[in-house]
């Protein structure tokens, strides 16, 4: 394999350390939409198009699901509409040290209707929410109370809420009558919020928002928010208490992992570093297996069993390491993706491997019994994870012990019994002569990788090193 020497180039862009929340597109917003949320939203609009009963929907969804992602194009989606949707999306977290959530609610009311008489029916709203307020904050002195005035307190209340729903009931036949649509309210993060303000909010929707031609949406971790609701209620059903706000509950599918990992890949740029890193000083061959391997690094992060939340932290940590590289370093991404995969789904296994107390062969039958055959969801057959595999078997084989590996290898090809049989996976060590050609190809892999490593120190202990530093440093260990 040449190897080039034009040290005197810029080197790479570091790759990213933190992915910024992409900003909506205004003329299409689902430009960037890498985990097909657009199909969802699309089934959202059939479903409140032309509502005019008061309407209330959740969608529940774990971190990493896209649902602040679905939420925010949706509206903007809907914006763009012909005739135009008047949607609103609001963060209640955003809100969250509101005295109470109605006065946040009404804001954003007030706020989207900028100007005319939208705008006026929003003011009358908030006009009439602020005696609730008033009351509410307030208040009356405890020596003043009496019958009559408690009473009298419950009336003006109640005529105070009417009058509030009925600016509101004004305000979506407006909108209605313009649009032909009911106006929509997304409310997002509601599971980040402070317990009381959460249900407050909740409850505030429940009774004062009741309305026809309005429709709220509310973006939601239930399993979280069922843990807001226990923590101020104690114990009780929580699951079944959160229904009845509720009139139509869905749950967000996850997002594929593996088509997760490529869009981190790009959001981090770590394609890019490891094109950079490798093109100056690897021959055609090298860069063409660095861009495969894009692929093949989301097919084993996808293909690990590991949650959203975990192929993100993956690949931040691939990130982190990726720096402490040397420009000169060919990079080793099977090996290194596998450390880090293995770092976060089976430690003790990654520890006893990178110690020395568990084979290469360990890893692979582990590696094999997390990897499903078929086809999944983002189109990967299984002839493309079989490459991968072996990429991955070569790696890990290269990083224990490749001269008795390949060995093994050989006699597995010359139908000899094997006199180490502990360094060779279970599938490995079932082939004969009649798999000559898969022998030979894993043999050059592993001897490959092997050589790569010695010339340039980029081994097992190398990567350890930073893998372990940088997750004990960000994750605590």
């Amino acid at each position: 394999m040449t190897q080039q020497s034009n040290y005197s180039e810029a080197p790479p862009p570091l790759p990213s350390l933190k992915v910024e929340e992409p900003q909506v597109n205004p003329d299409d917003p689902w430009d960037d939409d890498m985990l097909g949320r657009r199909e969802i939203a699309d089934r959202l609009t059939s479903i409140v198009r032309g509502q005019e009963a008061p309407f209330v929907i959740s969608i529940d969804g774990r971190w990493g699901t896209g649902k602040t992602f679905l939420l925010k194009r949706w509206v903007q989606d809907l914006r763009n509409q012909d005739p135009k949707w008047q949607a609103i999306y609001f963060n209640a977290w955003e809100d969250d040290s509101s005295k109470d959530p109605l006065l946040a609610i009404i804001g954003q009311l007030s706020g989207h209707f900028g100007e005319g008489l939208f705008r006026e029916v929003a003011a009358g709203a908030a006009g009439a929410a602020l005696n609730i307020l008033s009351n509410k904050l307030v208040g009356m002195k405890l020596g003043e109370l009496t019958p009559e005035s408690l009473f009298q307190g419950y009336r003006d209340q109640q005529a105070t809420q009417r009058a509030v729903k009925e600016r509101l009931a004004e305000l979506g036949a407006r909108v209605r009558q313009d649009t032909n649509q009911p106006l929509v309210f997304v409310i997002d993060e509601l599971d980040r919020c402070r317990p009381t303000f959460a249900i407050e909010l909740l409850e505030r929707v429940k009774h004062l928002f009741d309305v026809k031609n309005i429709v709220f949406v509310f973006g939601i971790n239930r399993s979280e928010l069922v843990k807001s609701l226990e923590s101020v209620y104690g114990e009780i059903d929580a699951g079944t208490y959160l229904r009845r706000f509720f009139d139509m509950e869905f749950v967000l599918p996850d997002a594929d992992p593996a088509r997760f990992c490529m869009y981190l890949f790009d959001e981090y740029r770590l394609s890019e570093f490891f094109l950079r890193l490798s093109g100056s000083y690897g021959t055609n061959q090298r860069i063409e297996e660095i861009r495969a391997l894009e692929k093949h690094l989301s097919i084993i992060l996808g293909s690990m069993g590991l949650s959203l939340r975990d192929v993100d932290y993956c690949v931040r940590l691939l990130s982190l390491a990726g720096r402490d590289l040397e420009r000169q370093y060919p990079l080793h991404p099977a090996l290194l993706a596998i450390l880090v995969a293995m770092k976060i789904k089976e430690p003790a296994l990654y520890r006893r491997f990178v110690t020395g107390s568990a084979r290469g062969a360990e890893v692979i039958d582990y590696l094999n019994g997390q990897t499903p055959a078929g086809v999944d969801r983002t189109g990967v057959t299984r002839q493309d994870k079989r490459g991968t595999l072996e990429l991955v078997h070569a790696a890990v084989y290269a990083a224990d012990n490749a001269q008795i590996v390949r060995t093994q290898l050989d006699r597995l090809r010359e139908g000899s019994e094997l006199d180490r049989p502990g360094y060779l996976s279970e599938g490995h060590a079932r082939l004969g002569p009649d798999d000559s050609d898969r022998l030979l190809h894993i043999s050059g892999l592993v001897r490959d990788y092997d050589e790569n490593s010695k010339r340039f120190g980029v081994g097992l202990g190398f990567l350890a090193e930073r893998i372990d530093l940088y997750s004990d440093l960000t994750r605590g260990g």
